[in-house]
């Protein structure tokens, strides 16, 4: 058993015309290299995260295709936001979706808590940083949102494990902290709540020089997983 991850997938089997394809050769074949990648590592009894930009599709009933693409892999799949999943709607509306077709172990994260082979697992989306060139005074009222949605998670996982004992990853889907910028808010919060493990994607192409991770930073190890960075090869994270 153990527990890996691979973000950034950008299903579009349902609309052709959002494929990835046209974003040079890191992205050739990147629907069958997902399955690939997956079916070479992961098992039925294994755990994916899967940290945002999962399809394309604007409404949740039109990625079924991706879900059932997701469905026909092995092990658990932990999903939770990106910046491009369009589709995510309420907790309630998802888990009705759910619930009503035959995929097999899809779950929603989204500052709820699940365990995952002794391990809590929680997360939201994250955002842009401060520092980012583009952050406006909207993109402040969206960070400081997420940086609350980050501190509910640790109050979630705080319920589940008051003596904080067990492993706590966070599932986030813009990088909390990267080469250029550190430390940070989000890192903080995450110091303070106990993370032992931080996963993260969005970072694409030319920005994977951006990338932070594999180091402990404050107690906390930090992973990039986004697709095209992995190779779609799932990471694993943890093994019992």
């Amino acid at each position: 058993m153990a527990v890996f991850a691979l973000s950034d997938l950008h299903l579009s089997l349902s609309n052709p015309e959002k494929s990835m394809d046209v974003f040079g050769s890191k992205w050739d074949g990147y629907i069958d290299r997902i399955r690939n990648g997956w079916m070479s590592t992961v098992t039925a009894e294994d755990t994916v995260l899967i940290s945002g930009d999962i399809s394309w599709a604007t409404k949740i009933t039109e990625a079924e295709e991706d879900f059932e693409f997701l469905s026909s892999l092995p092990g658990r799949k932990l999903l939770s936001r990106g910046n491009h999943d369009y589709w995510w709607t309420t907790i309630s509306k998802m888990d009705a979706f759910f619930a009503g077709r035959s995929y097999s172990g899809i779950e929603i994260v989204r500052t709820n808590v699940i365990e995952a082979e002794g391990a809590l697992i929680s997360g939201t989306r994250g955002w842009m940083l401060p520092g980012d060139s583009e952050f406006g005074q909207q993109d402040k009222k969206i960070y400081d949102r997420e940086l609350a949605r980050l501190r509910l998670c640790f109050a979630e996982m705080d319920k589940y494990d008051p003596g904080r004992s067990r492993t706590r990853i966070i599932m986030l889907h813009y990088p909390p902290i990267t080469k250029f910028d550190h430390p940070t808010d989000l890192t903080e919060i995450i110091r303070e709540g106990g993370a032992d493990i931080c996963v993260y994607g969005h970072l694409h192409g030319l920005a994977h020089r951006k990338v932070f991770e594999q180091i402990e930073f404050e107690g906390c190890r930090y992973y990039c997983t986004s697709g095209d960075y992995l190779g779609f090869v799932p990471l694993k994270l943890l093994s019992f």
